[in-house]
């Protein structure tokens, strides 16, 4: 578990997370979805140059971002799921949507980070956010769910309980290296 992280970090992180998550979302929604894309790539790889372990923070958002295409192609395929903006094929879940599971995984490390070791409260996270997540992307015309919505969320809700603490436990293995969760204008522990 991270301890002694700063306020500023926090703060940062969210922004950061909050910025790139809004650049895809808002780009898709509003026929924009490359320029949205583009956008939400900057909050990362600033994440990316601010973070002290670099190489650990790459790996994770490389990681998280593959689950996420494993996770919302198997949902694509079920039928749950279809896009339209910025497609790419449409049995792949589009660029944007993948970009933002690299954008989760900057906060595994800072706000999210009492979730780590916790895989019980992770399921529930990711089973209750997963398919909410979703609905506010219907609801702003970026993914159109199976008219069947309730047997969808259950769909959604499952994989999401499963990803939420796989993503999580990868974050966990992590921890122990020092500067992981810091930012570089931090001051290192003390000893």
């Amino acid at each position: 578990m991270t301890v002694g992280l700063s306020v500023n970090a926090r703060l940062l992180n969210y922004l950061l997370y909050e910025a790139g998550w809004f650049a895809c979302i808002l780009g898709a929604a509003w026929g924009h979805a490359a320029l949205g894309t583009a956008l939400g790539v900057l909050p990362v790889a600033a994440h990316l140059v601010l973070v002290r372990r670099r190489g650990d923070a790459l790996a994770l958002v490389l990681w998280t971002a593959a689950i996420g295409l494993v996770v919302d192609t198997t949902q694509i395929a079920l039928g749950t799921l279809r896009f339209q903006a910025g497609s790419v094929a449409a049995w792949l879940p589009p660029p944007w949507l993948v970009l933002i599971w690299a954008q989760f995984a900057i906060t595994f490390h800072f706000g999210l980070a009492w979730l780590k070791g916790r895989p019980g409260q992770a399921a529930l996270f990711g089973a209750i956010g997963g398919p909410l997540a979703f609905l506010a992307g219907r609801r702003l015309g970026v993914v159109e769910l199976h008219p069947d919505l309730w047997p969808s969320l259950l769909s959604l809700a499952v994989t999401w309980s499963v990803a939420m603490p796989a993503a999580l436990w990868l974050a966990g293995r992590q921890d122990g290296r020092d500067g992981i969760a810091a930012y570089g204008w931090e001051a290192p522990p003390a000893a």
